[in-house]
This record gives structure tokens, sequence and C-alpha cells, in this order.
């Protein structure tokens, strides 16, 4: 049913395993030829620093082909966590520059307010659009794991938002392109809504 990107040092058992939950066994992907093209959907998981996990696409020659799948072919995304972040073109984190998929870029928390860098552990989404990717979810509390966070982005691409000290995107979509800064496979009954939501879309 779908393509699950398998590059850098995260470990995608847990959203394989989500994906399982709903009767779904994904293809998993490590280098350009094992992309099954009869399923037009891509889920990019990401863990680590921006730098690292673009630089591992780039290693995978992942990369390039990523953005013609997704801009020439019009394959649907769903990046969860860093997979998201690499969207957009550059990172505070680090000097590489992301897929530049979605216009934004990437910031850190103020680590000088009160709330702690990282956002680690469970918050809320404040929903904007609940249509596709948040339709019907049994909650709407997901489970965070990250220090920097999208910023100038365009009000029409943030499906929902989630204060941790500023409010920042939580969810996007912009056409055939998915993001979640959360971790949905982390994120019990509620997170594989999420996922059977992204499989759903036509």
């Amino acid at each position: 049913m779908l393509n699950l990107i398998k590059c850098g040092i995260g470990n995608i058992g847990s959203v394989k395993n989500a994906l399982n939950a709903i009767g779904v066994e994904p293809t998993i992907i490590q280098k350009p030829s094992e992309i099954n093209h009869k399923y037009k959907k891509i889920i990019l998981p990401g863990v680590g620093s921006f730098d690292s996990f673009i630089n591992s696409l780039r290693k995978a020659e992942l990369y390039d082909q990523i953005k013609k799948l997704v801009l020439i072919d019009k394959y649907k995304i769903l990046g969860i966590c860093v997979g998201m972040q690499s969207f957009f073109k550059s990172s505070e984190e680090g000097i590489e520059e992301g897929l530049d998929i979605i216009k934004g870029n990437l910031i850190k928390f103020d680590v000088r307010k009160e709330f702690k860098v990282p956002h680690m552990g469970w918050n809320n989404l404040k929903i904007l659009n609940s249509k596709s990717l948040l339709s019907n979810l049994p909650k709407t509390k997901f489970y965070f794991a990250h220090s920097y966070h999208a910023a100038n982005v365009e009000k029409n691409v943030i499906l929902s938002e989630t204060e941790h000290g500023v409010s920042f995107p939580a969810c996007i979509n912009y056409k055939n392109i998915y993001g979640v800064q959360f971790h949905p496979e982390k994120s019990f009954f509620q997170g594989q809504k999420i996922l059977k939501n992204f499989i759903d879309l036509c």
C-alpha cells in the first residue's frame, strides 16, 4: 500500500508496527531501486539532527528521487518529525539544504523561556483544519520529541498547531505533501488514525 523510507540512524520498527496494527504491510525502502511504484504513497520518518538526516538521504541516493516522485510524479508523502522538517529549505540546527518542497524554515525553541527544550512528551493539537489527515481523531493529544520547529509557514498550509512556549505548526499539508511534527507511531489509537487517514487519501 505504501513505501516506508528507512534512512539515517532511526529505527522504523515502531512505524512499521503501527502500520501493521491497522492492517498495512509497507515496502521498506533503503535505495531508489526498491521503491514500489505501484503504490504512490511514501512515509518518511526521521530522527536525529537535520544535517545527518539530509546527508543520509543523499548518501542513499534518495534525496533527488524523493523530490522527483513528490514534485513531478505527484506521489503523496507523509513526513514524521525530522522527516517533516526535511521538507523545508533550511534549519538553524545545521547548514545542509533541505528538500525545499514547502516554504518555511526551522528554528530552535527559545531556551530563555520557562518551557523545557527539547519539547518532549504529550501535548494537544489545536486543529485549524480537520480535513483529510486529521479527520475523526479519537483524541487530539500526541507525542512530541524535538528541539526545533517550523516557522514562516504559510497559514493555509497549517492543519494544526501546538503550544510550547510559542505556537508552532504541528501538522501541515500542501497539495500532495503532508507532515506531522509529532510521532503518530508513539501516539496510540489517535496516531494509528493519522496513518490510516493518510493511507485512505485518494
